[in-house]
């Protein structure tokens, strides 16, 4: 008699009413209408210890016979006859309470939920339907996709949890990461407002490379998170650091000699290019200016040759990415006295950008 395999078939007949058989390995054992019977909900929550009271049977009913079934499973899961229980599911966390045949989850899980039935006494049909519904955190949403972005932000868009378990998804998490071998941010998670399966992610740094990931809250907590996004690189922008000059001389009456050191890495916004070098005689205006592109990122100093005896020049220097150069760093600096056939033979002058008392080394 314990080996019976039990399965339920439920043939649906109309809107909220159905029959059930339960099947033996010969055949069709009965057939159970709950058409029309009143339903019984009861909202517990995932991992509490809980159980179900079987409908019709208190402490003054003679019980010979029970049986709980769940139509949502279709599955037979407790069977009491003759003082003797047998549990044909989840022994480890089903049983039937041996004073009130109720069914008890320790704990109840998610997949619990459904309607239940509870037959005594070999009856034809059960006194009312107990609806299961077990409360708990929404599945993982879908994988965020990209849909547009800039050099600061980007649209993200993803599938809402495919069950959100009895319980609305009030709002989103989003997890960003930089870098491809980056953690995770949690520390500084992104809350969206609403439930809206979209959201802009702003406060990004240019040409940089991200990745997302969601997920989905409701009364009951966070989901897992969704898969991740595919990696981006957000836009360029034109560079916000500027190179520092460290030293700036002359070499002779015809050259300047200027060494510095590259901004911030996180400052150039793209491809780092190399410097724009700009220079022109103190007391002439623009049209006089005259350029120097260095297209090696790694070269910090440069002599500029062909330059007027004693005079004052003002020397620009920038980096320069695909998007343009960014702000300059200028200083103030003079050839050296004598004329370019002799200057060979003079003692060159050095003046670092800290010594403007000097006045032959001015930074701008």
């Amino acid at each position: 008699m314990w080996s019976k395999l039990y399965i339920i078939l439920v043939l649906l007949t109309n809107v909220n009413s159905y029959t059930i058989g339960v099947v033996t390995g010969g055949g069709v054992k009965r057939i159970y209408d709950v058409t029309g019977l009143p339903v019984h909900s009861i909202v517990i929550k995932a991992g509490e210890d809980k159980s179900i009271s079987c409908p019709g049977v208190n402490e003054h009913s003679l019980v010979l016979e029970l049986e709980w079934l769940s139509l949502t499973g279709h599955l037979s899961l407790v069977e009491y006859m003759s003082d003797s229980t047998t549990v044909w599911v989840n022994q480890n966390r089903i049983s039937l309470l041996s004073d009130s045949f109720g069914l008890s989850f320790h704990p109840a899980l998610a997949e619990d939920s459904g309607d239940y039935i509870c037959l005594v006494n070999n009856r034809p049909k059960p006194d009312v339907l107990v609806r299961l519904i077990v409360q708990d955190i929404p599945d993982p949403p879908g994988r965020p996709l990209i849909m547009s972005f800039t050099s600061r932000s980007v649209n993200l868009s993803w599938a809402p949890s495919q069950d959100t378990h009895h319980s609305v998804v009030t709002h989103y998490i989003v997890h960003t990461r930089v870098g491809e071998d980056g953690s995770w941010n949690v520390a500084e998670a992104i809350l969206t407002p609403d439930n809206k399966t979209n959201f802009q992610v702003v406060g990004l740094h240019p040409y940089t490379v991200y990745s997302f990931r969601v997920l989905a809250v409701n009364e009951m907590g966070a989901s897992s998170p969704s898969k991740e996004s595919y990696y981006m690189v957000t836009l360029r922008e034109v560079p916000t650091g500027k190179p520092t000059i460290t030293t700036a001389h002359n070499t002779s009456a015809s050259a300047l000699h200027i060494s510095w050191r590259p901004p911030h890495h996180d400052t150039i916004h793209g491809e780092f290019l190399g410097y724009r070098i700009s220079y022109r005689p103190r007391d002439r205006g623009p049209d006089g200016i005259k350029e120097i592109y260095i297209r090696d990122p790694s070269v910090e100093s440069h002599t500029i040759q062909n330059l007027e005896t004693y005079t004052q020049y003002l020397v620009s220097l920038q980096v320069f990415n695909p998007e343009g150069p960014g702000p300059s760093t200028t200083v103030l600096v003079m050839t050296d006295e004598g004329d370019n056939n002799s200057s060979q033979f003079q003692t060159p002058r050095t003046y670092r950008k800290e010594s403007l008392n000097t006045k032959k080394v001015l930074s701008l």
